[in-house]
């Protein structure tokens, strides 16, 4: 990184710091960066867009505080992996899809539809996408038993 360069995760502390819940220094190499659902197209944006991070995966999970949703990027001039996480209420799990801004964030926001139940408002494509078509409704083989 040359001197005029800023690394991204200053960059990202300086432009979202009012809305970073959480910033975790799990590794040098990793970093997790908890956000509000609602803040989740302009950070997406900003990490894709003006950090240049490629897009790996979003990856899902049902936890005591909800439906999380962790959203994968690599920084890969400097070998580091920064991951967005946001959590959705399980009474109302929606948040706008990426796939607007990342086409191929629309393969994997379907199978989170199918296997978790998370609405991912503005899905350009939201048919099922992994279970039968006579998969019962409201029924998410990865949702914990109550």
């Amino acid at each position: 990184m040359g001197q005029a360069e800023i690394d991204p995760i200053t960059s990202l502390r300086e432009k979202f710091s009012d809305r970073i819940k959480e910033l975790y220094e799990k590794s040098e190499k990793r970093y997790y960066v908890l956000i509000e659902p609602a803040d989740l197209l302009d950070f997406v944006d900003y990490v894709y867009n003006h950090l240049k991070a490629r897009y790996i995966i979003v990856s899902g999970l049902d936890t005591p505080k909800g439906l999380e949703l962790v959203y994968h990027f690599a920084l890969d001039k400097l070998g580091k992996v920064l991951s967005l996480r946001t959590v959705v209420p399980i009474e109302k799990p929606e948040v706008e899809s990426i796939s607007g801004l990342i086409t191929g964030a629309q393969w994997i926001e379907r199978e989170i539809m199918d296997i978790l139940g998370v609405k991912f408002l503005n899905h350009p494509d939201p048919r099922r996408f992994i279970l039968a078509d006579d998969w019962p409704e409201g029924v998410y083989p990865y949702r914990r038993k109550k």
